[in-house]
């Protein structure tokens, strides 16, 4: 019998670990959570190397999936000193532990698509950064790319599991719901998959274990005023609130923000040797879990 895969996730409790947890769970790896709350197995302070050490040196993984981050994009304009301890300091610590731990461990590092800008869809090359938090995560890549690591570009789309964070997908089908008016951007492109595909690539992940950065994304991408209607078309929910604009012409961000963040995600597809869904049939499956 095979030995299960000793698997510790960071930010465990989170939008994107409280649905990637169970799926871990029901594919027989041992998982131990670190979040922030009395879910979790571990709740320690990453940005601590002591107390990451010793909670890391307790638990001796096969394999770390990072999930841990500041992901709200203004926050880390106007606070970048902890945009620096959440998202790179967290990952430095995990990989100095990594190189001094005297056992084989592999890091799986969740980083992000707005690190892209420009015409797309791009390949992972292709940077451009056009705020701090896409500068930190970016940074935490070139710390990760320093040990055995699968370095994940992303976005993920999909009802949260997670009762003190809603996606944006949940945010959509409220407002849907409600008839509350919202503005849909029309030049903000993305090519996001539904979160129960990227977990479930990220399990072939622990399993494969490829090194390298790769961008992981749906085959094609779209608007998202585009992907709004089409959301509300596939649940058949009426429009009439939805308001379409440009990011452009929005003077509430603090940050600036990329406008065409879709992915070119064929290094993943061949190196796994998989086929990844386009983001209309992605918008289809998340239907049954609105319904």
């Amino acid at each position: 019998m095979a030995c299960m895969t000793k698997v510790l996730v960071t930010g465990a409790t989170g939008l994107l670990g409280c649905s990637l947890v169970p799926l871990l769970q029901e594919r027989d790896h041992q998982v131990i959570r670190m979040g922030h709350s009395h879910a979790s197995d571990l709740n320690i302070d990453l940005t601590s190397y002591e107390q990451t050490a010793r909670a890391l040196d307790d638990a001796k993984p096969d394999v770390i999936i990072n999930l841990a981050a500041l992901t709200n994009v203004d926050r880390c304009e106007t606070h970048p000193q902890e945009a620096y301890l959440l998202n790179v300091k967290t990952v430095e610590n995990l990989c100095t532990w990594m190189k001094t731990a005297g056992k084989a461990c592999h890091l799986i590092q969740i980083s992000t698509d707005q690190v892209y800008d420009g015409l797309g869809p791009h390949a992972e090359g292709e940077l451009t950064i056009r705020n701090f938090y896409a500068m930190s995560k970016l940074a935490s890549e070139f710390i990760a790319g320093a040990v055995p690591s699968t370095i994940l570009r992303t976005n993920f789309v999909g009802r949260s599991q997670c009762g003190r964070r809603v996606s944006f997908t949940d945010w959509l089908h409220d407002a849907l719901l409600g008839q509350t008016s919202v503005t849909v951007f029309e030049d903000v492109m993305f090519s996001p998959l539904a979160i129960s595909t990227l977990c479930d690539c990220i399990d072939r992940c622990i399993v494969e274990r490829p090194l390298g950065v790769f961008n992981l994304g749906s085959r094609d991408g779209m608007s998202k005023a585009y992907f709004a209607f089409a959301f509300a078309a596939a649940l058949g929910l009426e429009t009439t609130n939805l308001k379409r604009d440009n990011a452009s012409s929005i003077d509430a961000l603090v940050a600036n923000r990329p406008t065409d963040m879709r992915m070119n995600s064929e290094r993943f597809i061949d190196r796994m040797g998989l086929k990844l869904p386009r983001l209309i049939d992605e918008i289809q499956l998340m239907t049954y879990d609105y319904r």
